[in-house]
């Protein structure tokens, strides 16, 4: 049903040796003034102690970009997100403003456990934002884009398994604790954990969500589930095999290798552009096709 042909100039976005940047990647995208824009997860120094920040970009075809001069446009304020702010997604909402998501982490506890806070962001251009936790011990937030479900905004959340949540202004959320699309047993490229991708869209069919399942063996790969847009709890039809896996020497080997993680997907002059990190170090692309 779905495949995806990756962009031959990948990677598209690699860390500043100027700026000693350590890593760009997991990036999510809106189009505004016939532009793509697209906010990054920058980070700095390594291993233990990075520290993660929200880097601005643009770009005219969807494929070369530029930073924004006075980059990082979200950074660590708050003691939960001393140690970084990180993986957005991004909508426009209804009133031409944008609501983003992001992971706030503050660190490990004595146990050796992520610290984890999940964050909602407000803004209208896209640099100066209005920050606010929305969930405790939870990260990757992906709101459909262009839907309301009962008149109320859809978010599909969480990081092993995924859960669904309802919200009428994006800063107050419902949801239930029980998930509602989990990793499967057997020989699966998800058969590890599944996490929420780019903010989902609608088709023919019903609510398409991207989303990224790591297997037994630790490789992350990009997949693909749809949802009933009537019940948007209740998966039709997933895929059985990744329509992105890393396979080019980017993607394979970097900070964490064998990974690609899809955030960003938007439709730009005639195509779908969906964003992934590759190997938590860079940032590629892929055309998506249905």
């Amino acid at each position: 049903m779905l495949s995806a042909k990756k962009y031959k100039g990948n990677p598209i976005i690699v860390p500043s040796l100027e700026k000693k940047e350590s890593s760009i990647y997991n990036p999510t995208t809106v189009v505004r003034k016939e532009k793509v824009f697209l906010l990054g997860r920058s980070e700095f120094g390594h291993e233990n102690k990075t520290i993660s920040k929200i880097n601005l970009f643009s770009s005219q075809n969807g494929f070369s970009f530029k930073p924004f001069p006075k980059n990082p446009v979200i950074k660590p304020e708050k003691k939960y997100e001393k140690m970084g702010c990180e993986d957005p997604r991004v909508i426009k909402t209804d009133k031409n403003n944008y609501f983003l998501t992001y992971t706030a982490y503050k660190g490990k506890d004595k146990n050796g456990d992520y610290k984890i806070k999940l964050m909602g962001a407000l803004s209208k251009d896209l640099i100066s934002w209005q920050k606010f936790p929305l969930i405790d011990n939870e990260k990757s937030g992906a709101v459909v884009q262009n839907y309301k479900h009962k008149d109320q905004y859809v978010m599909y959340f969480g990081g092993k398994e995924i859960k669904i949540a309802f919200s009428r202004d994006l800063k107050k959320w419902k949801f239930d604790a029980k998930p509602i699309f989990t990793a499967r047993k057997g020989n699966f490229f998800d058969n590890y954990l599944v996490e929420p991708g780019p903010p989902p869209i609608l088709i023919k069919k019903g609510i398409l969500l991207i989303y990224n399942g790591k297997n037994a063996a630790g490789k992350f790969s990009a997949g693909w589930a749809i949802f009933d847009k009537n019940n948007p709890a209740k998966l039709l039809k997933r895929s059985r095999k990744p329509i992105l896996e890393p396979i080019e020497y980017w993607e394979k080997y970097g900070k964490v290798n064998n990974v690609i993680f899809a955030t960003g997907l938007v439709f730009f002059k005639g195509k779908w552009l969906l964003y992934y990190g590759g190997a938590d170090k860079s940032t590629g692309v892929a055309v998506l096709n249905f």
